[in-house]
């Protein structure tokens, strides 16, 4: 565990050399750190507030601002340069990380977005409002019935039930107020501040159109952006083809892709 601005977070943490934060998306922790290929490098994996053993703050201290300083906390632990990777909602923080603090020198993206205009921000907000009552009023159980069902994913029974024992060991509390703290429409844009970020580098699954959209417009403002397809995936595809992740992964830490 680390104390980072007097919250405790849920820290795993495995090899030795040059750092990598890693974030996890929402309902994951840091136990996603299993899922990367063993490399010289420094992996660091936090769980994310509301999430996993760093467990539940008030919405005001959950907020991206708050989340974005405690992680710069948690950089001062290594001289860096730091790669930040982050999929999904974790994406959307470590975006914001990378685009605040210096000391993140590449960011990695998997099926990530750097948010929405103020009114598409207005009706997610809605959306996530509305996802959130359905969590503390239906349970944890039937919100992950209904999460398993989204058509985003690209997954068969057995990532399923893989996946399951991670996303009911949440509190649905805790769950529902990550939505109101950090949730797409609660979190500012950050398309107009691209040009601040590090190097960037987008991951997207072959069959996830929305997200290999938002990967595209991001490269029409910064041409240097690099965005990888994974094959036989959807939105989650560091689980759908793992193998494939993996070897990229390593590519885009250690170099030659």
């Amino acid at each position: 565990m680390h104390s980072l601005r007097g919250v405790s977070y849920e820290v795993l943490e495995r090899g030795s050399g040059r750092p990598v934060l890693i974030l996890h998306g929402f309902t994951g922790s840091a136990g996603w750190l299993s899922r990367f290929p063993e490399l010289p490098v420094h992996l660091v994996a936090p769980s994310l507030l509301q999430h996993g053993g760093t467990g539940q703050q008030p919405v005001e201290r959950a907020k991206m601002s708050q989340q974005v300083k405690d992680l710069s906390v948690l950089l001062d632990t290594d001289d860096g340069p730091w790669t930040v990777i982050g999929y999904s909602l974790g994406g959307r923080i470590g975006m914001t990380l990378a685009a605040c603090d210096h000391r993140v020198a590449h960011f990695i993206g998997i099926s990530t977005t750097p948010g929405l205009d103020a009114a598409e921000r207005r009706q997610r907000r809605r959306q996530d409002e509305k996802l959130a009552e359905f969590i503390e009023q239906a349970g944890l159980e039937a919100f992950v019935d209904r999460w398993e069902r989204l058509p985003l994913w690209h997954q068969t029974d057995e990532m399923r039930a893989a996946l399951r024992p991670e996303r009911l060991a949440q509190s649905p509390a805790a769950l529902a107020d990550s939505l109101r703290a950090v949730g797409t429409g609660s979190m500012p844009s950050l398309w107009s501040c691209l040009d601040r970020l590090p190097r960037i580098d987008l991951i997207v699954g072959e069959h996830d159109l929305k997200f290999q959209q938002i990967a595209r417009n991001m490269q029409l403002i910064r041409p240097d952006i690099e965005i990888h397809e994974i094959s036989d995936a959807s939105h989650a595809p560091h689980i759908e083809n793992a193998q494939q992740f993996g070897t990229m992964i390593e590519k885009l830490i250690l170099g030659g892709i």
